[in-house]
């Protein structure tokens, strides 16, 4: 029950119109779709640029993104909860959302499995308090936009961040793997 009333306090209790305005884009940071791309864009860049360190670190970005999401896929796939706007009533809804099934939330997942990469790569106190709130922030407008509850999200958090550290503590055995198989990390 904590949970729908955590989302009620959230969806409704906090409502105002600049984060009508503001969530709606805020909350399509952090899906799979732009985090995908901001890899990927590090990636060409790096590569253009020839600073291997960057392309090092974006690529493990999105083997966690791709780890991460994979396991939030399967999940969603077998614990079919309905979104809060199929289930509850009066729900403030400010997007459209297709996909039925709302555990966990994979905006939430996407972005701490590349924002906590980050944070255990670099460990610097400023960015990672930076990087966590932005995350914090994405998670918050998954609910305020209507598409979440509140332990999808923290689903989302734990699938995200138990997946940048596998990718962080096995960073050498990932490297070798991909080297050996297609060579994204030679000459790195």
């Amino acid at each position: 029950m904590i949970n729908i009333d955590l989302f009620y306090f959230i969806n409704h209790g906090l409502q105002n119109p600049l984060f009508d305005a503001i969530m709606p884009f805020v909350t399509e940071l952090g899906s799979f779709v732009a985090m995908l791309a901001v890899c990927l864009i590090v990636i060409i860049f790096s590569i253009i640029f020839k600073k291997p360190f960057i392309k090092r670190i974006a690529l493990l970005c999105l083997f966690s993104l791709l780890l991460a999401d994979g396991i939030a896929l399967v999940l969603k796939s077998i614990i079919l909860e309905p979104r809060p706007f199929v289930y509850l009533d009066n729900v403030h809804l400010l997007v459209v959302e297709n996909d039925p099934s709302a555990f966990p939330s994979g905006h939430t997942t996407s972005t701490f499995a590349v924002l906590s990469v980050l944070v255990f790569k670099f460990r610097h106190r400023f960015w990672s308090v930076v990087l966590i709130l932005f995350g914090v922030v994405i998670g918050f407008s998954r609910i305020y936009v209507g598409v979440h509850y509140p332990l999808d999200v923290l689903a989302g958090f734990i699938i995200g961040v138990l997946s940048a550290y596998f990718t962080y503590r096995y960073e050498d055995k990932i490297r070798s793997f991909f080297n050996g198989a297609v060579g994204v990390f030679k000459r790195s």
